[in-house]
This record gives C-alpha cells, sequence and structure tokens, in this order.
C-alpha cells in the first residue's frame, strides 16, 4: 500500500475544496492521506477546517525544498509514497483536443506502481501541460522526461534531496534518473492546478529572479542531464536531455 502526502501552507478551505475533493471523486481512502504543515497555528486552522479525517503532522519546516526534504525524512525508506500539491483540482486527458476531467486515479496509481516495477524504476509522474494538444495518448515513456511536483509518485530514497525550492521537482527527476535509469510519466495524463496560484510553499517568496538563479544552478550541477533555454514570454526554463550520458 502507498501514502499520499500534501505539503500545505495558509490554505485549509482551498485544500478541501480542490486536492482533498479531488482525490475523494477519484475514490482515494483518506485514512491513506497525510498533511504536512509547518507549525501547530497551522494546524488548529486545519484541524477546525478538516476535523479530524485526515492524518496532520506538523514538521516545523518552511519552504519547498525543507518541506520535500522533511518528508522523505519523514517516510521509511522503500515506502510508496505519491505526493500531490495542495491545490488540484481535476486529473485531466486529451480527448478529441479537449481537457476531460477523470476519475481513475486510483487506478493509475495502482498501474504506476506495477510498471516501475517491471521497469525497476522508483519515480513516476504526469505530463507538465495542461495544454490537452500537448497530451500524447495513451502514451507512457521511461527516459528523462520532467516529473512536475504537482502530482508524482516516489518510492522513498532518503539519501535523495532536494538542494533547491524553486526548481525542486527538476532536481528531483534528475536526482532519481541518475541513480535508477529512468522515470516512469504518463503522457496522456496531467493535474490541474494553478502553478504560480497565491499561497503555498511552492509560491512563498517566489520570484522571477529566484526562480531564474535556482534554474541555473541545476544546469550548472547536472550539465550532462539539463541546459537552459528561453521560452517566447522571456522566462529562462530548463529542458532536460531525454538520453543522457550517465
Amino acid at each position: 500500500m502507498y501514502k499520499i502526502a500534501i505539503p500545505s501552507l495558509d490554505r485549509p478551505k482551498g485544500l478541501k475544496n480542490k486536492t482533498l475533493k479531488t482525490l475523494k471523486e477519484n475514490n482515494i481512502p483518506s485514512n491513506l492521506i497525510h498533511i504536512f504543515l509547518h507549525n501547530e497555528e497551522e494546524k488548529k486552522k486545519y484541524v477546525k477546517e478538516l476535523g479530524d479525517e485526515y492524518k496532520i503532522i506538523v514538521i516545523n519546516q518552511s519552504g519547498m525544498k525543507n518541506m520535500r526534504n522533511a518528508m522523505v525524512d519523514y517516510f521509511e525508506n522503500d515506502e510508496k509514497i505519491v505526493y500531490c500539491d495542495d491545490d488540484i483540482t481535476a486529473i485531466g486527458t486529451n480527448e478529441c483536443d479537449k481537457l476531460e476531467k477523470i476519475y481513475t486515479l486510483k487506478s493509475i496509481i495502482e498501474e504506476a506502481w506495477n510498471l516501475c516495477e517491471y521497469h525497476n524504476l522508483k519515480k513516476w509522474g504526469l505530463h507538465p501541460s495542461n495544454n490537452p494538444r500537448s497530451l500524447k495518448r495513451k502514451t507512457i515513456t521511461t527516459d528523462l522526461r520532467y516529473i512536475i511536483g504537482v502530482l508524482y509518485g516516489e518510492i522513498n530514497d532518503k539519501s535523495l534531496k532536494n538542494t533547491v525550492s524553486y526548481a525542486e521537482d527538476f532536481e528531483k527527476t534528475i536526482l532519481y534518473y541518475k541513480k535508477y535509469g529512468g522515470v516512469l510519466r504518463f503522457n496522456y495524463l496531467t493535474a490541474v492546478t494553478r502553478y504560480y496560484a497565491k499561497g503555498g510553499h511552492q509560491t512563498n517568496g517566489r520570484t522571477i529572479e529566484k526562480e531564474k538563479d535556482e534554474k541555473m544552478i541545476i544546469v550548472n550541477k547536472y550539465p550532462q542531464f539539463a541546459k537552459l533555454f528561453t521560452r517566447p514570454n522571456g522566462r529562462t526554463d530548463i529542458r532536460l536531455i531525454r538520453n543522457p550520458k550517465i
């Protein structure tokens, strides 16, 4: 069995109405869900909103890098963990060039673990784009492709830790690929969320400049796995190298 881990900050109502609602719609049992907060004051707000249906854990950390690393330390090595952002509104797929909401996340998670076992891999995720035309129907890959931090699964490895906060999902993708030789991605599925929404550990203190600096750190640290490019809107981003030499 696996566990669900959700880092959250200052949005108990949003968590209830978005990610927790989405998980419930997809028949994910509430006893699997662990919500991670950074102090006791936050916990009071979440308990007031959510009651005692979910396990709420205070780990006295803030910032996505610290939260991610603390969650890795919390769970045992080799435990199966599914990480979710706290503002997921749907799981979607491409249907006639339109994004269709689906309700089969439970079976997708089970399939992901089975495929990881078959390919001897330890990390899986979904396509990073919410644009339905970007989704590849029924395509699953195991080469080096970006596993976005919105929703993904890992077989816990305490030796793999983040060193940055605003490009942490790029770094974790590279670390798992480097150690295990691949990452599994469902290229026909995506998790719908507002990546730059106000609030949450991911956006706390985030600026375009900080994000660019951290992406440069990743590329300089892992040059055989990643390179920088500039998007049409002028933002700096990372492109992973599909089949790097390890």
